[in-house]
């Protein structure tokens, strides 16, 4: 269910300290930002990722985001290897703000998911977590 437009999709996993969702489909996990973290970015005019075959850490920038509001990082929930960098939203970034679940950045291959799995929390729970996070922000997923 929406909460000020903003959708957190109940079939993906969250760091909402990161801003990030994962879909993990066997050891490889797709990686975007999520829609509140969009909205309150506004419309993204920059990605640059880490090349395919990187190496990175959990927690590490996995991704640089600018924005009309923002600019920073995007960070790596799971520690893994960049297996594939989404070429069409790095060349139109904008396209995160359309669709941020549809529009993923990056798709890692995880090394260490049976331990950093849990760390990642599911749609439902990370849909309460952001209620309060969307009302602090000021945001309106419905007028990116």
């Amino acid at each position: 269910m929406p909460y000020r437009g903003c959708r957190v999709p109940e079939d993906l996993l969250y760091d909402v300290g990161f801003h990030v969702w994962a879909r993990v489909e066997g050891r490889v996990a797709t990686v975007g930002a999520t829609e509140p973290a969009q909205a309150y970015a506004g419309e993204v005019i920059f990605i640059k990722a880490k090349p395919v075959g990187t190496k990175i850490e959990r927690g590490a920038i996995l991704a640089t985001i600018e924005s009309a509001k923002f600019m920073g990082p995007m960070r790596a929930p799971l520690t893994g290897t960049v297996a594939e960098v989404n070429s069409e939203v790095i060349s139109k970034p904008s396209l995160m703000n359309s669709d941020s679940y549809a529009n993923w950045v990056v798709k890692l291959t995880a090394e260490k998911l049976d331990d950093e799995l849990k760390l990642l929390i599911p749609g439902k729970e990370a849909a309460e977590k952001y209620k309060p996070i969307i009302d602090e922000w000021g945001v309106d997923c419905g007028k990116t």
